[in-house]
């Protein structure tokens, strides 16, 4: 049987000994297969040759936690540049860029904000639009992305 709360924590640890970080992990099904998709980054992002080294090391890892009895592919990936923030981690990183935001608004109505990120601690938001400086909970926001600009 698949412990998939298991084999996160024990990918978590095996990842961040070897200098990465698990971004997300997903168990997608696909007929009588499934694909365990993992996201990993670090500070200074992920090469091809990165995420191989990781998928060997990850895959011996699956073998000797016997992680599942059925067929299954590993695929390891970065999340990308334009991955959506959602927690309070994934804002932390993006501290310095300037963020789309989408926002919660009464009676589910959503709304956008952009503005360079200050600061994220404590479950608020700092953003420096162009007018003001605004704090935002965490919990009024669905989702950011880092805005990509080319000079």
């Amino acid at each position: 049987m698949r412990d998939l709360a298991r084999i996160e924590s024990v990918i978590e640890e095996k990842l961040a000994t070897m200098g990465y970080e698990l971004y997300e992990l997903k168990d997608i099904r696909a007929g009588s297969r499934s694909i365990l998709r993992l996201f990993v980054d670090n500070a200074n992002g992920i090469t091809v040759k990165e995420c191989e080294k990781i998928s060997h090391e990850i895959s011996i890892l699956l073998d000797v936690e016997n992680f599942s009895q059925s067929p299954y592919t590993l695929e390891v990936s970065s999340p990308g540049i334009d991955r959506p923030l959602v927690t309070e981690k994934d804002f932390k990183r993006a501290v310095g860029n300037r963020i789309r935001f989408r926002l919660k608004g009464p009676e589910g109505k959503s709304s956008t904000l952009n503005g360079r990120l200050i600061d994220c601690a404590n479950g608020v938001c700092t953003v420096e639009t162009k007018k003001e400086k605004k704090e935002i909970p965490l919990s009024t926001i669905f989702s950011g992305k880092i805005e990509i600009t080319f000079k």
